[in-house]
């Protein structure tokens, strides 16, 4: 299936691979590749998500650019240097969740090696792209290295109906970009598999959005080999078959990295990532840790929150669609769970929002609120046991598990609480997240305490701080 396939038929595709991971990555390289493709303006990409993309605007649009760029042996991979040390390793590692590196930190997931290690050439694209803009390089050990959004980056992404609208809803509009990216007038747009960057810092002024959207870390080769297999990741038949790969990692730093912004390089504004700006300058917003729960940061995902001494900001491509106005939108919150070398899980989200984000965007914040309210209620509750004497991690223990299961599952809870985000108002639906995040807490405190009743000052404990929960909820 062709991108002009896509983007110029009625046919209702939906995109399904073995590993969500993959299908985010698709999802945003199909909506960089019609940025190239189209570079519309806002009037132009409302129009498009009106009345669809005809097949003669499609082929006007493809005669503009240089095709030879994004040829199957060519597309996001740059030539070794003369004399680099080249690593490899298998096909396996592009698919993070699966198999990390060989430092000492890096850890596997939950798959086992042999679920992915044969592709077809087709998929080492996605997989390809997966490496440069969503895998952190510290799970290469070494020979890794950080790309231009930052390592373990959330990405978010409007989320349509089908595959087209979702591609052309996150699609960038050129005005747009240039409004808020503060290029340089003569900014650089090849693309870096045609002119690698070169020096010590990559500064953002000077990266153009072509050449950022597809920005590499790496110069890398994809060995095909010609024999048949079954691909893991789209589980299509090929000729051809993909098991290894080889990299040698760009020298220079983005502003996404220490170095980086110790150079001044600056932040480069990737559409798809929200990001936290701090004194010390812009970051990635990326998960916190293994139970960590993307309901936390709903509100700042959408319009942005101010928080101690930093700001958090939505990916660029929100702040677009809300300046389109069309129609409702879903928000999709994807990628990897990082620490240091390990991946420890992923995030793969879809929220229901209001159909005008813009006037109603307190019915989404109202609920989120409900929800960090009640969880602070739940640790209040708790914070008894820290006064009996026991031994503070194993009192500290019985807190976190009961924390751990009232925030997983209040991401469900509240994901189906915002499916009514039209059909409700604002105090309805915050009315609604209290009645049912309250008896979610009580139930998991109720079955701490019915776990130690036996134990006389843990239970004592627990009956002292249970009123917490039943208090009135604030408005």
């Amino acid at each position: 299936m062709s991108l002009k396939t896509i983007l110029t038929s009625e046919h209702d595709y939906q995109l399904q691979y073995y590993f969500d991971e993959t299908q985010l990555a698709m999802l945003q390289l199909l909506a960089s590749l019609t940025t190239v493709l189209l570079k519309p303006t806002v009037v132009e990409l409302k129009s498009y998500l009106q009345h669809g993309v005809t097949e003669q605007q499609y082929d006007e649009a493809i005669e503009k650019i240089a095709t030879k760029w994004f040829e199957d042996d060519c597309f996001m991979q740059s030539t070794f240097p003369v004399e680099a040390k080249i690593a490899d390793g298998p096909i396996t590692k592009l698919i993070s969740g699966i198999e990390c590196g060989g430092s000492a930190n890096a850890l596997g997931l939950f798959s086992e090696v042999e679920q992915a290690d044969a592709v077809c050439a087709d998929c080492v694209h996605v997989l390809n792209y997966n490496l440069h803009m969503n895998i952190k390089g510290e799970c290469f050990g070494p020979t890794g290295a950080t790309g231009i959004r930052g390592g373990g980056a959330i990405t978010t992404l409007v989320a349509g109906k089908n595959v087209k609208t979702t591609v052309l809803a996150n699609t960038v509009a050129i005005d747009f970009f240039e409004t808020f990216a503060n290029l340089d007038e003569g900014a650089e747009s090849r693309y870096m598999w045609d002119l690698p960057p070169s020096g010590d810092v990559y500064f953002a002024q000077k990266i153009g959005l072509e050449r950022g959207l597809f920005a590499l870390a790496y110069h890398i080769n994809f060995p095909i080999e010609d024999k048949k297999c079954v691909c893991d990741v789209c589980g299509y038949s090929s000729e051809y078959t993909v098991t290894t790969f080889q990299r040698v990692k760009y020298t220079g730093s983005y502003g996404s990295t220490k170095n980086g912004r110790d150079a001044h390089a600056g932040w480069w504004l990737h559409p798809y990532t929200p990001r936290t700006e701090k004194e010390d300058g812009t970051y990635a917003v990326c998960a916190r840790n293994q139970h960590w729960q993307s309901w936390q940061e709903l509100t700042a995902y959408v319009v942005g929150k101010e928080v101690e001494k930093a700001s958090v900001k939505p990916a660029l491509i929100i702040d677009q669609y809300r300046k389109l106005l069309i129609g409702r939108l879903d928000l999709l919150v994807g990628g990897n769970i990082a620490d240091q070398g390990s991946i420890l899980g992923r995030v793969y989200d879809l929220y229901s929002m209001p159909s005008s984000l813009s006037k109603n965007v307190g019915r989404i914040s109202g609920v989120v609120d409900a929800g960090l309210e009640q969880k602070e209620r739940l640790s209040i509750s708790f914070n008894k046991l820290f006064g009996i004497g026991y031994d503070k991690k194993f009192v500290g223990g019985i807190k976190e598990q009961a924390m751990q299961r009232f925030t997983a599952n209040a991401q469900q809870i509240i994901q189906q609480i915002l499916l009514d985000v039209d059909r409700k108002e604002a105090q309805a639906l915050r009315q609604g997240a209290v009645e049912k995040l309250n008896q979610d807490a009580k139930k998991i405190f109720t079955a701490v305490q019915r776990k130690y009743q036996h134990d006389l000052p843990l239970f004592k404990a627990l009956v002292k701080g249970e009123h917490v929960l039943y208090q009135p909820s604030n408005k």
